[in-house]
């Protein structure tokens, strides 16, 4: 998964939701999710996610004095198999005019 928030200023906050369903047949329990760095953080469902059921995970990416082309990394470790699924984000950081 994936999302390019495009062009965005330095010292913004971004956010971006991604929804996924639990296709499996088992509850999905997400153990851990961690940005590949501190301006990447994560929010994720602490409760298992039952079978069918749907759930959100949100990435707040804040460049502060970054810029340029930037791509970052959640990791995210859950009972499944592969046990780690990378989501993906990506920004051209511009300073603010």
């Amino acid at each position: 998964m994936a999302h390019d928030f495009g062009t965005i200023d330095q010292d913004t906050k971004n956010t971006k939701v991604f929804k996924f369903t639990n296709t499996g047949k088992e509850p999905l329990i997400i153990e851990d999710a961690k940005g590949s760095c501190g301006c990447t953080v994560p929010t994720y469902p602490k409760e298992p996610i039952k079978p069918g059921e749907t759930g959100e995970i949100e990435v707040a990416y804040s460049p502060g004095k970054q810029s340029g082309a930037q791509t970052k990394t959640v990791t995210i470790t859950a009972n499944t198999e592969p046990i780690t699924t990378t989501l993906n984000i990506s920004a051209n950081v511009q300073v603010p005019q």
